[in-house]
């Protein structure tokens, strides 16, 4: 389905981003994967698969570590086909309390990253190549005690439609998945947490949490030419959570 496409992914050490870097390289993709900590365990993953794999480090939120983690790709590999913007972070809190740090960082991270992983990209993207933003359901509806994520998250749904709108011409798409609770470390407190859990479940129509792979499988989707009539489109993966917004 991907063969011979060259994909980098952002925060792809563990989790969601682990998981979407290891199904595009089982739909034949060639991957770079790229977070602040080791991602030598997806390397390897990958690798098994008998796919071109290697790890680059980067903060996506500094401008000459993004351009590094271009610029080694495509003297890696040659091209980039594929971008998936999955790196982010969640400071859960009350807003009076909220330090201006963690707004900071929050913002720096999830909204400033993806604009400028895009914005390096683009620069070596052709006409067939394929942007994925990992928004959240946070960018869609409000939710209490998320003020930076919400804030962060809903501004990456419109940065993808923004640039949807810019790079139609040229034949790049660009789409986001907005994903509900799905089973990662970045819910693991919420989900240990029996009443919360339960109190959650209730919102959800099909009574369960995700998991990455149901991510994943969505962005091998956008990413190939099976959705190439789809740009600036969103895929809300949440079990029905926002049915009701």
């Amino acid at each position: 389905m991907l063969k011979n496409k060259v994909a980098i992914v952002t925060g792809a050490a563990r989790g969601i981003g682990q998981s979407i870097a290891v199904e595009l390289a089982r739909n034949k993709a060639d991957v770079i994967v790229s977070d602040i900590i080791s991602g030598q365990a997806t390397v390897k993953k990958i690798q098994k698969l008998k796919r071109k794999s290697i790890f680059i480090k980067a903060d996506i939120s500094d401008k000459k570590q993004v351009e590094n983690l271009m610029q080694q790709t495509i003297k890696k590999f040659g091209k980039i086909d594929i971008l998936v913007n999955n790196a982010g972070i969640f400071v859960p809190g009350d807003t009076k309390k909220l330090k201006e740090d963690d707004w900071d960082k929050t913002i720096n991270i999830n909204l400033k990253g993806t604009f400028l992983c895009s914005q390096a990209a683009l620069k070596y993207m052709k006409k067939g190549a394929s942007i994925i933003n990992i928004s959240s359901v946070a960018g869609i509806g409000g939710y209490s005690q998320a003020a930076a994520y919400c804030a962060s998250k809903g501004g990456i749904r419109l940065l993808t439609k923004s640039l949807a709108a810019e790079y139609g011409s040229s034949g790049i798409r660009v789409n986001s998945v907005h994903p509900g609770i799905i089973e990662t470390l970045m819910v693991k407190d919420i989900l240990a947490d029996k009443k919360q859990k339960q109190n959650m479940l209730a919102k959800i129509p099909l009574a369960r949490t995700g998991k990455p792979i149901e991510i994943a499988e969505a962005v091998v989707f956008l990413a190939s030419d099976s959705s190439s009539y789809m740009t600036g489109a969103e895929i809300i993966i949440d079990g029905g959570w926002t049915c009701s917004l």
